[in-house]
């Protein structure tokens, strides 16, 4: 299944580099200046063998799809996010204050051959969703090994891109792993079949999900089932977003005291951030900053750092990419 990997050369990451040529230089090729970018200084790996000897803590993969998005009757677009990520985290300026040898940029989960599988299935029809649902299954192996390779040399991986059905494969990877969420929904619609609503319900089923806590969620998107799961099983719990409750720290800590903080990963589904290009986009929801603020609290009271970081949902094509590609950066790059 590694061979459904592609591992990013330098070459590539110098690719997303901004060009800033000296004007006095003709030729093009003299810098303005003797400034260096991640593209230039973030470290990168053609193996696994070569990853072990690294000296970086996190490990930063693509999963450029949308099929489970799409199963799910959401709207694609999630594909693009990895590369509106590399395209202005890779353009971040490394500096004795902005270390980017903290980061490894390994590369992505191949995935084009499914994306072109199901380039023109519909999912209203029910023939179609069964094929949609039936790729995701294949995207879970292929995310799940990678991310299985990563955790086992000991490193932090951090996803990016694609729709919350890969929570599924990553959880399966950690087997046994408890989950903060931030998140407008729940992810828990009926195990049946696969795609970006059920990939925490399959995880709980199996046992990989322990505990669970989603902070932000939309309570009116609950349907009937979900609210009598949400009461039933202890093991889910979560803080509703409210508009005019801002009190961070008391709402990370109710997450932090239902889950065990040395042994958990963390999830941010950009759908939780207001007017955000997104799969589920919506005018309610935290501001950017609310959710790095969130996000910091989190990594501060916690016992342990997350085992793994998933972002996703964003989706570049509904709005400005780069600036869906600064939001994704940052909150990247805000990791100590």
């Amino acid at each position: 299944m590694m061979n459904y990997f592609h591992f990013a050369t330098r070459e590539e990451l110098l690719s997303f580099n901004g060009n800033r040529a000296s004007i006095n230089d003709f030729t093009g090729v003299e810098s303005e200046d003797d400034s260096t970018t991640f593209a230039q200084a973030v470290d990168s790996c053609t193996s696994l063998a070569e990853l072990k000897e690294s000296p970086s803590d996190y490990v930063i993969i693509g999963i450029p799809e949308d099929i489970g998005v799409r199963a799910n009757l959401g709207r694609a677009g999630a594909s693009q996010a990895w590369d509106a990520f590399l395209s202005s985290f890779l353009n971040l300026q490394h500096h004795s204050d902005n270390d980017s040898s903290r980061f490894c940029v390994l590369g992505h989960v191949v995935l084009n051959d499914l994306m072109d599988e199901c380039q023109t299935l519909n999912a209203n029809s029910h023939k179609e969703r069964i094929q949609l649902s039936e790729a995701v299954q294949m995207i879970d192996q292929r995310v799940s090994t990678i991310v299985k390779e990563i955790k086992d040399l000991g490193k932090l991986p951090i996803l990016i891109g694609g729709g919350h059905n890969n929570c599924y494969p990553i959880l399966k990877a950690f087997n046994g792993i408890d989950v903060i969420n931030i998140d407008a929904h729940t992810d828990l619609r009926v195990a049946n079949g696969r795609h970006s609503g059920n990939g925490f319900s399959h995880a709980l089923e199996k046992g990989y999900l322990r505990n669970y806590f989603m902070i932000g969620l939309q309570e009116n998107y609950l349907s009937k089932s979900m609210r009598k799961i949400l009461h039933d099983d202890l093991r889910l719990s979560y803080i509703a977003y409210q508009y005019d409750y801002t009190n961070i720290a008391e709402g990370v800590q109710l997450a932090i005291d239902h889950i065990d903080s040395t042994n958990y990963g963390l999830e941010i589904d950009m759908d939780v951030v207001a007017n955000f290009p997104s799969s589920a986009q919506s005018p309610i929801g935290f501001s950017i900053e609310r959710l790095r603020k969130t996000v910091k609290e989190i990594l501060e009271v916690s016992d342990e750092m997350p085992r793994y970081i998933h972002i996703c949902e964003a989706a570049p094509i509904y709005g400005y990419p780069n600036q869906v590609g600064k939001a994704l950066a940052n909150l990247v790059n805000d990791l100590p």
